[in-house]
């Protein structure tokens, strides 16, 4: 599979977490997280690609901002304003050619 080409498990995971909480208000905070770690091994097979695709594009900015708009209404949101900020964090890493495991916690990055 083309890093290009759809993602059917992508498009379930955004479905179960994203789509869920604009259509029903319901914050399936498991559902986020595997969605999260899902696109954290998507960052390993594009970091070389020259292209991302925009699936894998629209999912990391739709999860952020979903969080965070809903998070000023639905009071069980707020607690996962954090993981909010990791798919933001995500794609940074993505836009600069890395892979989230290139980067380690504690651990000086040499350029």
């Amino acid at each position: 599979m083309a890093a290009s080409d759809f993602d059917v498990e992508l498009d379930e995971l955004k479905r179960r977490s994203v789509e869920r909480l604009f259509a029903a208000e319901v914050f399936d905070a498991p559902a986020f997280e595997a969605l999260l770690r899902y696109l954290r091994g998507k960052s390993v097979q594009i970091k070389e690609e020259h292209v991302v695709s925009k699936q894998v594009l629209q999912c990391l900015l739709l999860a952020k901002s979903s969080i965070e708009s809903r998070s000023e209404y639905l009071p069980e949101v707020r607690a996962g304003l954090p993981i909010a900020n990791e798919f933001s964090y995500l794609l940074a890493i993505i836009a600069n050619g890395e892979a989230y495991e290139d980067r380690k916690p504690g651990v000086p990055r040499i350029i």
